[in-house]
């Protein structure tokens, strides 16, 4: 069977032709000449595979904290090593297949090494970094391991003693990194549009391949590292001959996604929003099958519209599609009247469309990649869209360009709207904070010592609050008009938190989860005095993985959508009174 959702990573090994994939969905198939060989499934999502030199094993980062060794020739499990402290990123072979080193995410942000012995497998941490760690490479020799984490720095260190050998700072958070097969170069991508080579030997930043238009999140070098692979989410992959360091390919596929791509014999393979692989060249007899998954919920006076994987925008009520994307869809909203929806995907393309006879305005933003967040405000006159870039920008309801500033130096992951004082939009940012704009002056900036990533942001105009959810695992309560933290709701969650929504008046919330579960939050109006703040929850079980990404809330229902291709509508106290199959 193929993938049901995108494909997070591939792998290829020359001298057996084998390639294996993994996804969100969190199987790990192998493929040989366009024929699936086998299929394992996982607990959860799968993060990365990588297969040993010899072409016998392959190794499994997965987000349930565990790294997998299994067959190459069946899929069968050799090994689970762990638990870790937080969901293994990376996983890299030794030389020989002699061992593992692994990457954590934020909670556990360690390197940690796994060797081979006698009677298994022997662990040990190696070092730490400040922050999630989303990219590792082992040098030709074996004797160092460079890593890449969300603290704005590259490290090499000692494999043998752990020592760090040199520090690679970045303007922004370099989340992949990549050693030249003759040792003499590492690779690394960042968030400021920039792959930088370095000496491995000095920690000397040598050249600046300046060619992409948007985060780099993804290097690799070819296995007889003669090319470099560069993908970035300017939604193009791009190759360079590593003699002259200039790009001498370029590709681009509609729903492909650089976030992974190897070098396959007379191919490169990229993954893909879709149930496999990308081939270019385009192979005819292997086209890219969609997945359904929705990434993106809105609710406006009994009208639900979701964004999908395959590029579609539906009325979910009306069972229609009102447009369509070349790629996935990340975010939807209708306007306050109710006659356009504005929907905007990962290529950088906004589209305004009218319910009524479904013409579309399509705005091409160009350079900053994907747009992940767009909002009205609350006349309809004005639209807000922000996303890698860090940018917001702004739109009238024709899609003429208003206003373009920077709000974050990192992306901006959500954006909601308040009427409040003449108009509050608050902006949430993987950089750990939020901050709230009054047009183009910046009212303040919230921030928590122990908040990571702020994937989702909500208002509540009645209370007068901000809601924001995190990749720490928690949901927080803002004071709308100064940023003042006012509450830590408890975890319930026991994975990234990736939504949330807020009725009018602040007394019910709903977030979702990578988890696989959404959680309807209730509160008295005046909030009670206990240790939960006065807040009871339910847990909201439909979707499962690889999770909920969208949330939505109106005066009488709670919706949860999901990567699994459905939406559920549940009455605020968490009863499950329809699903609708996407």
């Amino acid at each position: 069977m193929p993938h049901l959702s995108p494909l997070t990573c591939v792998d290829h090994h020359g001298p057996s032709d084998l390639l294996v994939t993994g996804g969100y969905d969190g199987t790990v198939i192998a493929w040989r000449d366009g024929v699936e060989l086998w299929a394992t499934a996982f607990d959860d999502l799968v993060n990365e595979v990588r297969i040993d030199e010899t072409g016998t094993a392959v190794a499994v980062a997965a987000a349930d904290r565990y790294a997998f060794v299994l067959d190459a020739a069946t899929g069968a499990h050799l090994a689970a090593l762990g638990p870790h402290g937080d969901d293994v990123n990376v996983v890299r072979w030794l030389p020989g297949g002699a061992g593992l080193v692994c990457t954590m995410d934020h909670v556990d942000p360690t390197v940690r090494v796994w060797e081979r012995t006698a009677t298994g497998w022997s662990g040990r941490e190696l070092a730490r970094h400040d922050s999630g760690i989303f990219g590792a490479a082992v040098s030709p020799d074996g004797t160092r391991v460079a890593t890449a984490a969300e603290d704005r720095t590259a490290r090499i260190w000692s494999l043998a003693t752990g020592d760090q050998l040199h520090v690679l700072p970045h303007p922004g958070d370099p989340e992949t990194i990549d050693w030249s097969p003759d040792g003499s170069v590492i690779a690394t991508g960042c968030d400021d549009d920039v792959c930088r080579l370095w000496s491995p030997e000095t920690g000397a930043v040598m050249l600046e391949l300046k060619d992409a238009t948007a985060a780099v999140r993804f290097v690799r070098f070819s296995a007889d590292g003669t090319r470099l692979l560069v993908g970035a989410y300017d939604a193009t992959m791009r190759s360079y001959c590593t003699q002259t360091w200039t790009v001498v390919e370029e590709y681009r596929l509609p729903i492909q996604w650089e976030r992974a791509a190897v070098v396959a014999g007379n191919h490169v393979v990229i993954g893909s929003f879709g149930a496999a692989p990308v081939f270019h060249p385009p192979i005819p007899e292997r086209p890219v099958p969609p997945t359904f998954g929705i990434n993106a919920i809105t609710v406006s006076d009994g009208r639900v519209v979701v964004g999908r994987d395959d590029g579609a925008v539906l009325d979910v009520l009306e069972a229609r599609v009102v447009a369509r994307h070349e790629s996935i869809v990340n975010t939807v909203a209708v306007s306050p009247d109710r006659r356009l929806v504005a929907s905007a995907d990962y290529r950088g393309v906004l589209r305004i469309t009218s319910f009524a006879d479904g013409t579309s305005v399509p705005v091409v933003v160009g350079r900053g990649g994907p747009i992940n967040a767009a909002v009205w405000s609350t006349d309809g006159s004005v639209l807000f869209t922000a996303g890698y870039d860090g940018h917001i920008r702004t739109w009238s309801n024709s899609g003429r360009p208003l206003a373009d500033w920077t709000a974050h130096h990192s992306p901006i992951k959500s954006l909601a709207w308040s009427a409040h004082d003449g108009g509050i939009l608050v902006a949430g940012s993987s950089d750990g904070t939020l901050s709230a704009w009054s047009g183009r002056d910046e009212r303040w900036r919230g921030q928590a010592d122990d908040m990571v990533l702020v994937n989702a942001v909500a208002v509540a105009d009645g209370a007068g609050i901000a809601v924001s959810a995190s990749r720490d695992l928690h949901v927080r309560r803002w004071d709308l008009r100064t940023g003042s933290l006012l509450e830590r709701l408890p975890r319930v969650h026991h994975k990234s938190v990736k939504a949330i929504a807020a009725n009018a008046d602040g007394t019910h919330l709903v977030s979702g989860s990578y988890d696989g579960t959404a959680v309807s939050w209730t509160r008295p109006a005046d909030g009670g005095a206990s240790a939960t703040g006065g807040w009871s929850w339910r847990v909201l079980r439909l979707h499962g993985k690889p999770g909920v990404p969208g949330v939505a809330i109106d005066a009488r229902n709670v919706y949860t959508a999901g990567w699994d291709a459905t939406v559920g509508r549940w009455t605020l106290d968490g009863r499950n009174v329809a699903r609708y199959s996407l």
